[in-house]
């Protein structure tokens, strides 16, 4: 589990997430001297409807992807599991683990016609160069929506989305169940945490969530904004934040 203990409180968030996820688990703006030093991106905070909880921010026309000076087309402040990570946080080929958090949109972000993700399943190794899954934000014939992607290799497949307005604003909980085979399984439940009003609920028994090619190889989680900005028009200049609580991995053994 990765929980915040509030601010000026205990560790710091930082130190947090790296005793989650490994000393380089967090790909923060502020972490790099070529990007944006100096001011915090993912701190914490508390309010009425979770508690402690993170919160990571990002700046249309500041931040930058890690200290990636060529890169000039994205900008990203995600955590994440990787290759130092326990092996425990790892999807290795044919294992199932369920993700759980909580994450809140704030009301007034803009989405671009490109790609606003906030949550990533990622191969490490093989076919890994697109997410498998991800949950992420667009604007699509004119409107802004929130919708669940699914990448077979170089393709991408839009499995569910929803109204903008159905989520900014609120505190969501994230329910993600994967079965990590070429012949896996997917589901996944979002539901809005004032009313308990279902968002997504999707249910897939055979899907391909597996890109590796050998037994090293694995499926990792990445939570944060990781967004193109070359749609930078439709971004707002000020700065967006998304909150996130309670992050849990668990392996899990699957009954008929």
């Amino acid at each position: 589990m990765l929980t915040a203990d509030g601010a000026d409180q205990g560790m710091q968030a930082y130190d947090l997430i790296r005793a989650f996820g490994g000393p380089n688990s967090i790909e923060s703006p502020d972490l790099y001297p070529i990007n944006h030093p100096g001011v915090p991106h993912i701190f914490e905070d508390t309010d009425t409807d979770v508690g402690h909880h993170f919160v990571f921010v990002i700046h249309r026309d500041t931040d930058i992807d890690r200290d990636r000076q060529d890169i000039t087309d994205r900008q990203r402040n995600e955590i994440k599991t990787y290759n130092r990570s326990d092996d425990e946080v790892k999807g290795f080929e044919n294992e199932t683990f369920v993700y759980e958090w909580k994450f809140k949109i704030n009301a007034d972000m803009a989405v671009s016609t490109r790609f606003s993700h906030f949550f990533q399943l990622k191969a490490v190794g093989g076919s890994d160069s697109q997410p498998i899954i991800t949950i992420s934000g667009a604007e699509r014939s004119g409107e802004d929506g929130i919708e669940i992607r699914y990448s077979p290799l170089q393709e991408t497949e839009i499995l569910d989305r929803t109204d903008w307005s159905e989520v900014t604003g609120e505190w969501l909980t994230a329910y993600c169940r994967a079965t990590f085979s070429d012949t896996g399984a997917f589901r996944l439940i979002v539901t809005r945490m004032r009313d308990d009003a279902t968002i997504f609920d999707i249910d897939i028994p055979t899907l391909d969530l597996w890109r590796g090619e050998s037994p090293d190889h694995f499926v990792r989680p990445k939570w944060g904004i990781y967004r193109s900005i070359l749609d930078r028009d439709n971004l707002r200049i000020e700065e967006e934040t998304v909150r996130f609580a309670e992050f849990r991995i668990s392996e899990v053994t699957l009954t008929e």
